[in-house]
């Protein structure tokens, strides 16, 4: 079991644009400008990012994958993904509950700057996630490298597996909870699975997308 205390909170621009619905050549205004400066900022400063995660032995993957201690992960897209893989980690990253207070006051008081706040807090766990990813990427062995990172909800993944994940992880000791619909609290907080195979195999094997016939998903990730 690792623990990561120190995370950069970085939120892009660009993506928060788009998570607001923006286009590439979309006209913003100076008060949107200053709402999104103001969001980035004040997402910075009331952020503690925090993570866990684990990396596991894949027992057996035939329609779900079956981590090591006998857990199956129940999705085909996920299975597709692992299968060239010998081990996974169990990751969970929360941007700590300092967060969801100010998206809560914002959103009771001033709701349009609220959304924006919402839509960087997202954007600043999903950075934290990759930081998660690209820590766990420089312990691995020089032929091997990480797949996507896949979380319940996603393609054919069902959201209540959250509750499989939180058994194989001490999410207490970063702050997290797990409601009984599966919803996590911090609300800004992230879990999913990443494979660990062949460095030449993780591009191509370790994206669902490629297979997937639905082009026009807005959560389509390239190959």
């Amino acid at each position: 079991m690792e623990q990561i205390a120190s995370i950069p909170v970085e939120i892009s621009r660009k993506r928060l644009l788009r998570r607001l619905g923006g286009s590439r050549n979309c006209t913003i205004s100076a008060r949107v400008k200053a709402q999104i400066q103001k969001a980035i900022r004040e997402i910075r400063r009331r952020a503690r990012p925090r993570a866990i995660y684990r990396v596991l032995p894949i027992k057996d993957v035939d329609g779900s994958v079956v981590l090591d201690g006998g857990t199956p992960l129940d999705s085909q897209r996920l299975a597709d993904v692992l299968n060239p893989c010998g081990k996974a980690a169990v990751f969970l990253v929360t941007m700590g509950s300092d967060v969801d207070c100010l998206i809560h006051e914002s959103m009771e008081n001033r709701p349009h700057y609220g959304v924006v706040l919402d839509a960087a807090a997202s954007v600043a766990a999903e950075s934290a996630a990759q930081y998660v990813q690209d820590t766990i990427g420089t312990k691995l062995n020089g032929d091997e490298a990480t797949t996507l990172r896949y979380s319940p909800g996603y393609c054919d993944w069902p959201l209540k597996e959250q509750k499989k994940l939180f058994k194989l992880l001490p999410y207490r000791e970063i702050g997290v909870k797990l409601s009984e619909a599966a919803l996590m609290s911090p609300r800004k907080s992230v879990s999913g699975v990443i494979g660990i195979c062949p460095a030449k195999l993780a591009k191509t094997s370790g994206n669902a997308c490629v297979n997937c016939t639905r082009r026009n998903c807005p959560y389509r990730r390239n190959a």
